[in-house]
């Protein structure tokens, strides 16, 4: 009779030991180290055109229309100037703009452009290429703040340009060939070249001042 007390009382003191140990809390799992945050990649300019004559595709992505197709005769002045898809001379409305390298000969794009009487225009996009002799642009177009609807609307370009020779004895810096109609960007914006008079691009790297491809 002893023993069996004795071993009655083995088994609760046993029984509640192991209720203890269920109810007794899980230990906290030890903290996990914060991911260090990696800053975004600081914006760098853009290496700059190398002069003479540019011709540039411009097409909107699902419209059933050609790609628009300009020649420009590029100085350094009209590089500074040109504006996000590299047809006019609106550069200068793009107070915020960000080119943040991607790795190599390829660039995140953002900038905000004010286009005067309210009107906004953000572009969101990357460019790929050498960029001073050849690059693509596939950009996101937003623009808000038109007095007309159509001109509130968001649009997909893709932009191709490449250097193709010297511009000729005939050209100056800024001028356009668009569908056969010559123009010239600095007397469509009124913006004074330097000096107030435009400096050719006919005869630089050494090559040919007729060489068009």
């Amino acid at each position: 009779m002893l023993q069996a007390s004795f071993s009655r009382i083995a088994l609760v003191a046993g029984l509640t030991a192991t209720l203890a140990g269920c109810q007794k809390k899980p230990e906290p799992p030890a903290p996990v180290a914060p991911a260090p945050v990696v800053g975004a990649k600081p914006s760098q300019p853009l290496p700059a055109r190398i002069p003479g004559l540019w011709e540039t595709r411009l097409s909107e992505e699902g419209s059933p229309d050609a790609a628009q197709v300009l020649k420009i005769c590029i100085d350094t002045l009209t590089d500074q100037h040109l504006g996000i898809l590299g047809t006019d001379l609106s550069g200068g409305s793009c107070s915020n703009k960000t080119y943040s390298p991607q790795g190599d000969n390829t660039w995140g794009l953002l900038a905000e452009c004010a286009m005067g009487s309210g009107v906004v225009t953000e572009y969101s996009g990357s460019i790929t290429g050498d960029y001073s002799r050849s690059y693509e642009m596939r950009v996101r177009s937003q623009t808000t703040g038109g007095n007309l609807p159509q001109m509130n609307r968001v649009t997909n370009y893709v932009v191709t340009s490449k250097r193709v020779g010297a511009c000729t004895k005939e050209q100056k810096a800024g001028d356009i060939l668009n569908d056969g109609v010559k123009m010239n960007l600095f007397d469509m914006s009124g913006i004074r070249r330097d000096g107030g008079a435009s400096a050719t691009a006919a005869s630089d790297m050494g090559e040919p001042a007729d060489v068009v491809d």
